[in-house]
């Protein structure tokens, strides 16, 4: 019912769009973007920002069965708890991309990011590792709008093709699971968290792009 009703409200609002001038370009043409820079980095970064979305819910609940003993039922809050702090930092997220620089709240989605994989990595408390969880949860949150949002600043007259690539960013919820299950068959679910590490890493490195587009 809420979706039909917000496809209603949306369908009855009028939308000014500028006209595209020239001919749409082709998929081929849309990919070749992928060779700017700043686009090819903010796809990774929306890659790893999917891999960790996908990967905490998978991994989280394991965790705590294999350092609590838990029973799955018990272990599930887990994800609940991801999705709880992962929709707050959605709701506040536009309040603090407002009154911060871009830059400084990315800075400090991916520290919170960074504490959360230290937790779950070495965590052996409930209290830690639910911290972790939620650190990620609330991190995670906004990291896809701002990655979206750098790719689009970049390169203004191409915000349709751009859109398309950095949609097409979320298959990275298809490559870090299959990563983290090998990781986890090797070395328990230790493995994984350091796959989804990985992410994280590659997530402080994007952060001078964001002082490139938005100074």
């Amino acid at each position: 019912m809420v979706g039909t009703f917000s496809a209603v409200l949306l369908g009855v609002t009028p939308i000014h769009e500028e006209k595209i001038e020239g001919k749409p370009s082709t998929f081929v043409e849309c990919f070749k973007l992928l060779g700017t820079p700043i686009v090819l980095l903010s796809f990774l970064g929306i890659m790893c920002h999917v891999g960790i979305d996908v990967g905490t819910n998978t991994t989280a609940p394991k965790i705590l069965m294999e350092r609590l003993g838990m029973t799955l039922n018990d272990a599930a809050f887990a994800t609940s708890l991801y999705f709880i702090f992962r929709t707050i930092g959605c709701l506040t997220g536009s309040f603090f991309l407002r009154v911060l620089k871009m830059r400084t709240f990315f800075i400090i989605s991916v520290i919170m990011m960074a504490l959360s994989m230290c937790g779950m990595f070495f965590g052996q408390e409930k209290w830690i590792l639910y911290t972790a969880i939620a650190l990620v949860g609330y991190g995670n949150s906004n990291i896809f709008s701002m990655c979206f949002a750098t790719a689009l600043e970049s390169m203004p007259k191409k915000q349709n093709e751009v859109s398309g690539l950095m949609i097409m960013g979320l298959f990275g919820g298809t490559i870090f699971p299959l990563l983290m299950g090998f990781a986890s068959d090797a070395v328990g679910q230790a493995g994984a968290v350091a796959v989804m590490a990985i992410g994280v890493i590659y997530l402080f490195t994007y952060i001078k792009q964001l002082k490139t587009v938005n100074p």
